[in-house]
C-alpha cells in the first residue's frame, strides 16, 4: 500500500465536493454581495485548516510531544475541519452582518467528498493513522502488518455515500439550517461510535502514533461529544421558530 491512492482519491473529492456545492442552488442567499460570500469561503477555509491541525495535535499529543513541528503540520482531521469550518463560517456571518443559515447546501457535498476521501484512506497503510482494531470478521482488512483489521474507513465511507443519496432525494426542510445540524449531529454521532474499533482502543501497528486518551476518550470523541450537544441544542432552537399547525 501506499500513499498515491489517497492523494489522487482525496484531489478528487475536492473537486467533486467544490464542484457539487457550486452546482447547488440556495434561494436565500441570493441577495448575498459577494463580497460577503467571499468572506465566509475564506471563513470556513480558515476555521477548516485551524480546527483539523488542531484537533489533530490533540489527539496525537503525547506521540507528537517529541516530532519536529513538520509532523505536527502534516496531520489533519476530519471532525476537527467540519466543526472549525462551521465555527469560522459563523465568526465570518457575524462580521457581514448576515443572520441566515448558509449550511444545507453543503450536506451533499461534504458528504459525498469525504466518503470518496475515505475509499483513498481505506487504500493506504497504517501510515494514514484510519486504521481499525484486530477483529475475526470475514471482511477484516490488512493494512500491512499481517492483521486483519476492521476497515473503519470504509464502514465511514459507505455510512456517507447513503446519507448523501438520502439527503439528495429529500426535499429540504422549511427551516434553515435543520438539514445542516441533522447531519453534523448524525457524522459526530458516527464518527464517536466508530472511534471505538480503532486504536488506542485496541491494538496499534508497531511504530505509528497512537492517539491519548481523557477519561476513556480520545480527543477526537470529545469533540465529538461537545459538536454532537451544540447540534442539538441549536435543532431545538430552530425547530422552537417552526409555527404551529393550524
Amino acid at each position: 500500500m501506499n500513499p498515491y491512492p489517497h492523494l489522487v482519491l482525496e484531489v478528487l473529492a475536492y473537486a467533486i465536493g467544490a464542484r457539487l456545492y457550486w452546482a447547488t442552488r440556495d434561494p436565500s442567499m441570493a441577495s448575498m454581495r459577494t463580497s460577503d460570500r467571499i468572506s465566509l469561503i475564506a471563513g470556513a477555509a480558515c476555521g477548516a485548516a485551524l480546527g483539523s491541525k488542531l484537533l489533530y495535535v490533540l489527539q496525537y499529543a503525547s506521540a507528537l510531544a517529541a516530532q519536529p513541528v513538520g509532523a505536527w503540520l502534516a496531520g489533519k482531521t476530519v471532525v476537527g475541519g467540519l466543526l472549525g469550518g462551521w465555527c469560522g463560517v459563523e465568526v465570518a456571518k457575524r462580521a457581514v452582518g448576515w443572520r441566515l443559515s448558509t449550511g444545507d447546501r453543503f450536506v451533499v457535498p461534504f458528504a459525498l467528498a469525504v466518503a470518496i476521501g475515505r475509499v483513498g484512506c481505506q487504500l493506504s497503510g497504517p501510515w494514514d493513522l484510519t486504521y481499525g482494531s484486530p477483529t475475526s470478521l470475514p471482511w477484516a482488512w490488512d493494512y500491512g502488518d499481517g492483521i486483519g483489521r476492521h476497515p473503519v474507513a470504509g464502514y465511514e465511507a459507505v455510512a456517507l455515500a447513503l446519507f448523501a443519496l438520502w439527503a439528495w432525494r429529500r426535499p429540504s426542510t422549511a427551516v434553515q439550517g435543520v438539514r445542516f445540524r441533522t447531519f453534523v449531529a448524525a457524522y459526530l454521532f458516527l464518527r464517536f461510535g466508530l472511534d471505538f474499533l480503532k486504536p488506542p482502543h485496541g491494538e496499534p501497528v508497531a511504530g505509528h502514533f497512537v492517539a491519548d486518551l481523557h477519561a476513556g476518550l480520545t480527543a477526537i470523541q470529545w469533540a465529538c461529544v461537545a459538536g454532537t450537544a451544540w447540534c442539538l441544542l441549536s435543532l431545538r432552537r430552530l425547530l422552537g421558530l417552526r409555527p404551529s399547525a393550524g
